[in-house]
Parts: C-alpha cells; structure tokens; sequence
C-alpha cells in the first residue's frame, strides 16, 4: 500500500507574487533558458556543452558566495565532475542533476531542477547544515550504473565518512497546471486530477523525513504540495511507478534517508525526454511559488 499526505488543490488562480517572488521566477527563466536554450543537449556526447554548464553552474554559486569542490571522475575515457558547496557539521544535500537525455534541451529534465538548486542556495545562503551539489550522468546510458553521478557522490561521502544526514532531490519541478485533467497517475484516487500541487516522494527508510518536509510545509506554504511514501509490502508499487527515477535512489541504495521533490514528471508533463522540452514549456510563476516554498521549509527544518 502507499500512503499518501496531499494538500488541497487550489481552486482559483494563482496568487499574485510578490516583487521578491516575481525576481524569483525572472532568475528561474534566465537558468533555464540559459542551460536548455544557449547551451542546450548536455551529455556525453555532448560534452562541450556539459563542461559548459559546469562552468555556468560553478560561477552562479560562486556569485552567491559559496567556495565550490569540483570532484571529477572517469567513465568511458571522459572526466565527469559532481560539483559541491561546502559545509560544516552534519549536512543535507539539495542536489539535482545537470545533464539532459540524447539530444533533448532538457528544459524540465532537468535544468528546471538545477535552476531550482541555484536558487535556493541563492535563498538560502547564511543557512546552516546545507550542501548544494549537482551531478552528471544520471541520463542513459550511465542510468543506474557506477557512474552515475550521484552514485560516485555516495561513494565519496561514505569514503569520507562524511556527516550526511539526508537528501532532497529536484527533479523536473517546472512544470504547473489549473486544467482539469491535466494530473495523470499510477495510482487513481490517492493524488489530485489537477497538476497545480508538488510532490514529495519517499521510500520506507525515508518516510519520516518525507512526513517532516510535509508537515512543515502544509502548516506554512499555501502552494499545494503532496507527500507519498510506501508502506513496506507497498514499496515496490512505489518503483513500479517509476518514483525511483532519480538521483535520490542512489543515496536510497546507501541507506540515507532522501526524497524527490517533482511535478510528477511523465505524469503530467507531455515532452519529457523529448526534443519539444524546451524553455518556453515551463510555468514559471508557479514554479517560483513553488521554490520559494522549498526555501522556507528547508529554512525551518535547519
């Protein structure tokens, strides 16, 4: 079985955004449309342009004022690089991935992801207890092998035996709609038919963080946000609805606590993986509602 911890589903327009949340949404386009439209398919084969988001990535950071780690590794004759903040003590990771799927933009996956990561580091910069990292690799052909790139940042952390606490995971959270019907899922009657609401997906090990992230954000955010997390015979329900399809499943695997913050993915957005993901796909008001959400509530639990 699953349980789930929906919000409630707005009924009429978004609410207006306030001048801070409006310069939100502009940073958020100019990411987006910076990873997904100048730089564009991102990837092995592409990869000037991944080197290129590397570079992107680490001087956005670096503006904020963060120092960078870049932790480069090998596969297949080419060096890949997981890039990190530092932080002192125990630590949460807010990551995403910043490679795209062949030849796709990958607007929603997943710049959308990583413009969130930037973003909320931008938020959240005198926050303790917080580590910004962004991977390669999770796309195929490197999709749950060794060197996906949240698989080698697991590796890294464990060999140094490094104080993690837990992981929260963005992954294609681009994308909102009012329109009746415009939330397909695996699993009817537990999630809304309107795609207006964010989802926090946990496994088992990972339930207690998942009701936590919920809880705090259904008491102050009013963008709508559900949680799901598995009983324990549910969980392969779970994996056959393909909420395992991401960087958090790496740090599943090590038995540290993590979840997916998405707006479903294939579940509502229509160009997944597909050259029609593009810039100009994503709402972002919406999104920066959203964000700003995250923000808060990862405020409140540092």
């Amino acid at each position: 079985m699953l349980q789930s911890m929906p919000g409630q589903p707005y009924s009429g327009p978004w609410p207006a955004l306030t001048p801070a949340q409006l310069q939100l949404a502009a940073n958020l386009k100019a990411h987006v449309y910076r990873l997904a439209h100048q730089i564009g398919p991102r990837n092995f084969e592409f990869y000037e342009p991944l080197r290129q988001t590397a570079d992107y990535l680490q001087l956005q950071l670096e503006s904020y004022g963060y120092k960078v780690a870049r932790l480069p590794y090998e596969a297949d004759g080419q060096v890949f690089e997981n890039l990190e903040t530092h932080s002192e003590g125990p630590f949460t990771v807010v990551g995403a991935h910043y490679d795209s799927v062949f030849t796709c933009p990958g607007a929603n996956d997943n710049a959308s992801g990583v413009a969130g990561v930037l973003e909320v580091a931008r938020l959240l910069k005198d926050t303790p207890g917080l580590r910004f990292v962004l991977f390669p690799n999770e796309e195929p052909p490197f999709y749950k092998s060794q060197y996906m790139g949240s698989r080698k940042y697991v590796q890294h952390l464990l060999t140094q035996r490094e104080p993690v606490r837990d992981m929260i995971c963005l992954e294609t959270v681009g994308y909102y709609s009012q329109e009746p019907g415009s939330q397909r899922t695996a699993f009817p009657g537990m999630v809304p038919e309107v795609g207006n609401f964010v989802a926090i997906v946990g496994d088992v090990q990972s339930a207690a963080l998942a009701a936590q992230l919920v809880r705090n954000w259904q008491g102050n955010i009013t963008f709508p946000c559900l949680g799901l997390v598995p009983t324990p015979e549910g969980e392969p329900l779970l994996l056959r609805a393909g909420m395992d399809m991401s960087d958090h499943a790496c740090f599943w695997a090590a038995g540290i606590p993590a979840v997916m913050v998405t707006d479903t993915v294939f579940y509502r957005y229509d160009h997944y993986h597909l050259e029609s993901d593009t810039w100009e796909k994503l709402t972002y008001e919406p999104f920066a509602l959203m964000i700003d959400g995250l923000a808060r509530v990862l405020n409140s639990l540092s």
